[in-house]
C-alpha cells in the first residue's frame, strides 16, 4: 500500500478584536464642524428646494391652462383681461418675471392676429374662396363686415375674431374668422343643408304637413296655418324609415328652421311649387307680425333677398279640381 500524502494545515488565526487603528482614526466626521448641517441634512434641504419649486411651477402652469384652450380665443375682446389675471396669480405667487416673458408672447400674437384681421382676411378669404370654386360677394365693409359665400350669408366680426354663417338669418355654424376656416365651415354647413333634394317628396310632405296642422287631414284649400304651428309636423314628415318603424329620439333627425327655408329656397329654383294640382304658399308677415322672430322665418335666396313668412298655405292650381 502506498503512503498517504501528508496533509498540510495552517494554524486559525483566533478572532481579532475591534479596536481603533490609526487609519481610522483619520477619518474625518460627517460633519465637518460643530452644528454644520449632515449630508443628509443637505441633500433633504435641497429636495426640499425642489419640492416647493415644483409646486409653485404647477400652479403657475394651472394659471396658464386659460390660455392654452382654443376657446379662450374665440372672443379675442376678453383676452386681454385674461392675460391680466394671468400676470396677477403669475405674481401672488412669486413667479411674476417668470411668468412675464411668455405673456408678452401672448400679447404681441394677439396683436398681430388682430393686424393681419384687418389688413389680410379680404385677400385670403377671396383666395380661399377661387380655391374652392365658391362664388363671394362683399356686401358690407364696415363692422361687423357681411358677405355672400353663395349662398349662405357671413358675418365678420373682426374686433371679436369670430364669423357667423346663416341662412334665413339663422346661425347655422360659428368658427373664428379665419379664412380657411370659414371656407371650411362653408362646406360643413352645405353638406348639412343642401344633400340631394327630392322636390316632390318635398313638396308631398309640406302638404300633408299642412293638412295635418290643419287639424282635419283634409284641409280646406286657403286654409292658412302660422310656421310655428307647421314645422313640427313637417319635421315629422321629413323623418327616415328608422323613426317611422322605431320613433325613439335616437332615430329622429333634426329639422331646423334654416333647412325649411333652404328648401323651399331649391323648390323656388326649380320652378316647384306647383305639383298634383296643388300650390304651396308663404303668407308674408305685415307690421309688427314681423319683428317677432319665433313666429316668422325670413326667406331669401341666394343673394339673401327675401322677406319675412308667417303662414303656409296651399290652394287648389288653375285647372285642378
Amino acid at each position: 500500500m502506498g503512503r498517504f500524502p501528508r496533509v498540510l494545515t495552517q494554524a486559525v488565526p483566533r478572532k481579532q478584536e475591534f479596536e481603533l487603528t490609526e487609519t481610522d482614526e483619520q477619518i474625518p466626521p460627517v460633519a465637518s464642524a460643530e452644528g454644520a448641517p449632515s449630508m443628509e441634512q443637505e441633500v433633504a434641504e435641497v429636495a426640499d428646494g425642489w419640492k416647493a419649486e415644483s409646486k409653485g411651477l404647477s400652479l403657475l402652469a394651472a394659471a396658464f391652462a386659460p390660455l392654452t384652450r382654443e376657446s379662450s380665443y374665440r372672443d379675442m375682446t376678453k383676452v386681454p383681461a385674461l392675460i391680466e389675471r394671468t400676470r396677477q396669480k403669475a405674481a401672488d405667487l412669486g413667479l411674476g418675471d417668470r411668468a412675464e416673458a411668455l405673456l408678452g408672447r401672448v400679447t404681441e400674437g394677439l396683436q398681430a392676429r388682430r393686424k393681419s384681421l384687418y389688413e389680410n382676411l379680404a385677400k385670403d378669404l377671396r383666395a380661399a374662396c377661387d380655391a374652392r370654386g365658391l362664388d363671394m360677394k362683399v356686401l358690407r365693409r364696415d363692422e361687423p363686415v357681411e358677405v355672400r359665400i353663395l349662398p349662405l350669408g357671413v358675418t365678420i366680426d373682426r374686433v371679436k375674431g369670430r364669423a357667423t354663417l346663416h341662412f334665413a338669418r339663422q346661425t347655422i355654424i360659428e368658427c373664428t374668422a379665419d379664412a380657411e376656416e370659414i371656407a371650411d365651415a362653408h362646406q360643413k354647413c352645405m353638406g348639412m343643408l343642401g344633400g340631394q333634394f327630392d322636390a316632390e317628396a318635398f313638396f308631398a310632405s309640406c302638404h300633408k304637413a299642412w293638412s295635418a296642422a290643419c287639424g282635419a287631414g283634409d284641409a280646406g284649400a286657403g286654409d292658412r296655418v302660422e310656421i310655428l304651428n307647421f314645422l313640427p309636423y313637417l319635421a315629422l314628415q321629413m323623418q327616415a324609415k328608422a323613426f317611422r318603424v322605431e320613433p325613439l329620439p335616437g332615430n329622429f333627425r333634426g329639422y331646423s328652421r334654416a333647412q325649411f327655408a333652404f328648401d323651399v329656397m331649391q323648390l323656388r329654383n326649380l320652378k316647384r311649387f306647383t305639383q298634383d294640382g296643388w300650390r304651396f304658399n308663404l303668407g308674408v308677415a305685415t307690421g309688427t307680425t314681423a319683428s317677432k322672430k319665433d313666429r316668422t322665418i325670413f326667406f331669401e335666396d341666394e343673394n339673401g333677398n327675401g322677406e319675412f313668412k308667417l303662414t303656409v298655405f296651399f290652394v287648389r292650381a288653375e285647372g285642378s279640381r
